[in-house]
């Protein structure tokens, strides 16, 4: 087995990215410096968005997302469980909760389809949500010059 090339993928990895990190340096070091403060802050609203916000709501969604479905597989079981009981002749003794049980089914199901089409919205337009920033800040670098 040839050892030499074993030491020569990782150099050359290093080496590319030397390379890529000076090229990003020299990228951020082209921008003009004296920039006015809309135009800084246009640039950093496009940069937490795409880095931090959308991330982060489309991470919430889903966490709300399978809480709502446990919910929901919870009440089911419960529904099950407590419909055992509602066969009896003349009364039923868990009918108050067996109706707050369906109740909260219902409210579960509702919430779990609020939340699916808020995160189908959300990735639907999110490309739209950042070009609507970059235009933004290409109207701003327009009225500055």
């Amino acid at each position: 087995m040839n050892y030499r090339l074993l030491v020569r993928i990782p150099t050359a990895l290093i080496v590319l990215s030397k390379m890529l990190f000076v090229a990003c340096v020299m990228v951020q070091a082209a921008a003009p410096a004296g920039e006015s403060p809309e135009i800084e802050a246009a640039r950093l609203r496009i940069k937490l968005y795409e880095g931090q916000e959308y991330p982060l709501q489309r991470r919430l969604l889903n966490s709300q997302i399978k809480v709502a479905k446990a919910r929901i597989d919870s009440l089911e079981r419960q529904q099950a469980e407590y419909q055992q009981f509602t066969k009896f002749k003349y009364s039923a003794p868990l009918f108050g909760q067996l109706e707050h049980v369906k109740v909260g089914l219902i409210e579960a199901e509702e919430s779990l389809k609020n939340l699916i089409e808020e995160k189908s919205l959300l990735e639907r337009f999110h490309q739209d949500r950042k070009r609507l920033m970059e235009l933004e800040l290409e109207l701003l670098k327009r009225a500055r010059r």
